[in-house]
């Protein structure tokens, strides 16, 4: 998950307008004559979402809620150009926001994803904040679902946090097995949105995900250690390790990541360095063996 910011320098009046302006007279009627609800509409949006509701389904007629289908469904030159738009803005940000899914921060992001699905809340068919860049997985994964009662989704723009981890990743050790375990929570005036984010991780089949990733993870910092530190780590220097790489992580992907949590849940771990040194010593490590051999000839 990853807080990214709206492009608040677009102008919700203005590019409706130019994608109503491309529709045929038919169409461009019925868009006319619910223009004016549905700026009103986009313009709560945000008010609505911040108090971690979900909108008013409205009671739009089959003609106007076609219509305002079509403002995305068709694929037009202003359309791509507010897409781009859109997307502009969240690279001024950071380059990661277009290299990695605001969901999942595994995969990268080809789609674009109504928050509050066009099918049940059309009013919102290309209003930018409802407009998000993710990858085909969660897209797929999520689909139509939503709850009329309150989100079950992390919006980037409006639940998830800069500066407070909704993500957090639990590490243990027991009888010398590692356990790594992801939820969501949040504690005070967060705890509504950890609900949300325990909510999103669960329904986009995140948590056995993110596991995979920071196991596979934890194998790779196994092999540095074992390489730098043959005789083994110690706390202080397996603590500078996980503290330069957390600080690395958060700076680029922000504190709600996957990799982010998972230095975090490392370095809070108190028997992970037992761990990590009883990895090291063990039998069976990478081995050099066979680095300079020649390989076989090329098939004709």
């Amino acid at each position: 998950m990853r807080y990214q910011l709206a492009a608040n320098s677009l102008d919700v009046d203005s590019y409706f307008q130019k994608i109503i302006g491309n529709k045929n007279l038919k169409t461009r009627a019925e868009l006319m004559a619910v223009k004016v609800d549905v700026l009103a509409l986009c313009k709560s949006y945000a008010t609505i979402l911040k108090g971690f509701h979900t909108p008013i389904e409205q009671a739009w007629t089959d003609k106007a809620s076609e219509a305002l289908k079509s403002c995305y469904a068709v694929n037009t030159k202003e359309l791509s150009s507010h897409k781009d738009a859109i997307l502009k803005s969240l690279q001024s940000q950071a380059d990661i926001n277009v290299q990695r899914c605001a969901y999942c921060m595994l995969n990268d992001p080809k789609t674009w994803d109504h928050y509050m699905p066009k099918d049940y809340f059309p009013e919102y068919s290309v209003y930018h904040e409802n407009l998000l860049y993710i990858c085909y997985g969660c897209n797929q994964r999520k689909s139509n679902y939503f709850d009329k009662n309150h989100l079950i989704y992390c919006h980037p723009y409006f639940t998830v946090d800069n500066e407070e981890a909704l993500l957090h990743c639990k590490v243990t050790v027991n009888n010398g097995r590692l356990s790594i375990q992801y939820y969501g929570g949040g504690e005070g005036k967060f705890s509504q949105a950890g609900a949300i984010a325990h909510q999103h991780l669960d329904r986009l089949g995140l948590i056995e995900r993110f596991k995979g990733e920071a196991s596979s993870t934890v194998s790779g910092l196994i092999g540095e250690l074992r390489q730098y530190y043959p005789g083994g780590v110690t706390q202080k220097a397996l603590d500078g390790v996980l503290k330069r790489r957390y600080d690395e992580a958060r700076d680029k992907l922000g504190c709600n990541a996957w990799d982010s949590r998972l230095w975090h849940g490392l370095a809070a771990c108190p028997d992970f360095v037992v761990y990590a040194n009883t990895k090291i010593s063990r039998p069976g490590g990478p081995s050099s063996k066979g680095f300079r051999k020649s390989s076989p000839p090329a098939p004709p």
